[in-house]
């Protein structure tokens, strides 16, 4: 009987699992996928995953594991990391912001399909810069198969030397991509990390968290905000609302937060469940419009029972929003998710 791998000293399991590559294999596409799927069903929304690793380099030689970046922020990612070890995958380092764990690993060997999951903290995805540079970079993919072929048989069963061989590559790379390709995976999350102080932070990460908890998607909006830490959030392929987060350019005088409510044409906002003064606060935020030539001009309004003139597309702007303001924001969202429930409805 097979020794279990929790009683298999280090050396035992670089024995069992030793480092070997093979030709790029078109199915590793698919196998993340696959897995993706299964995954998305027990994480439900409020994740990001992705295809990492050589596996998703064009091209090159690699060992046949499938690297799926996981991003998750505060208590998504705890509770990411339970879910998936109560669905059976291995936990292999936990450093609280760092959960790495793998799948296919067996005590007779590696399985057919194996996969090693690096869950993480919105936006520490270097993985992905890394990827899309030796995608885009086909001389330093090579680079890369040649250094990795290199070093195959002298650390066969020395996982550890094997990975910091490749480390200056690495580093050098990702950097390279970085700077080719500034804030092309920036998250919201990570620049409210890096924005806010931790009380203000707090606020503004759980409302991020129950908007992605809520099913709805962050995409970074080219054209006139190209420039911009800019995300227009959608939910079902429509528009809810738009985040600003650390502005540059002439929008600064808004940074380090602006939240804009939906420019979709519904009058979703005329009229909805809200108090008396929540009414009053989406009245003062009523985005007046200040002929910015991002848009035509403002236009007549009704915002939830009081009519506005001149008012831009985005029908309310709240600027750094407070704790009151965020709840209200949180709960518009909300509104505008029904609404968009109900008009895919009817079609």
């Amino acid at each position: 009987m097979s020794k279990p791998l929790s009683e298999m000293t280090l050396e035992e399991l670089w024995e069992l699992f030793p480092i070997f590559l093979t030709g790029h294999q078109d199915c590793w596409a698919q196998w993340y996928a696959e897995e993706a799927g299964i995954l998305r069903e027990i994480l439900g929304p409020g994740v990001i995953l992705s295809h990492v690793g050589s596996t998703a380099i064009e091209g090159i030689w690699a060992r046949p594991i499938i690297d799926i970046l996981i991003e998750a922020e505060g208590p998504a990612l705890a509770e990411a990391a339970d879910t998936l070890k109560k669905a059976g995958y291995i936990c292999m380092a936990d450093s609280g912001i760092r959960v790495d764990f793998n799948k296919g690993y067996t005590p007779e060997g590696f399985a057919q399909r194996v996969f090693h999951l690096h869950l993480r903290q919105m936006g520490d995805n270097g993985e992905l810069y890394f990827r899309d540079y030796l995608n885009a970079h086909p001389q330093a993919a090579k680079e890369y198969e040649s250094l990795k072929l290199g070093l195959w048989k002298k650390y066969e069963h020395d996982r550890d030397g094997y990975a910091k061989e490749k480390t200056n590559f690495v580093q050098e790379h990702t950097a390279k991509a970085k700077k080719a390709y500034p804030g092309r995976y920036a998250r919201p999350e990570a620049l409210a990390r890096e924005t806010f102080p931790p009380g203000e932070a707090e606020g503004v990460l759980h409302f991020l968290a129950d908007l992605r908890e809520a099913g709805m998607d962050f995409e970074r909006a080219g054209g006139y905000w190209a420039e911009q830490f800019y995300w227009v959030v959608g939910y079902q392929g429509e528009p809810v609302c738009f985040l600003l987060l650390n502005g540059t350019g002439e929008e600064a005088p808004m940074a380090p937060f602006t939240v804009w409510t939906d420019d979709s044409g519904s009058p979703w906002y005329e009229d909805g469940p809200l108090t008396q003064r929540e009414r009053e606060l989406c009245w003062q935020h009523a985005d007046i419009c200040a002929c910015c030539g991002s848009c035509g001009g403002g236009t007549r309004k009704i915002l939830f029972g009081k009519e506005f003139e001149n008012v831009c597309r985005t029908p309310m702007r709240f600027t750094r929003p407070d704790g009151e303001e965020l709840a209200l924001l949180e709960k518009l969202a909300g509104l505008r998710r029904a609404d968009i429930e109900t008009l895919k409805r009817r079609t």
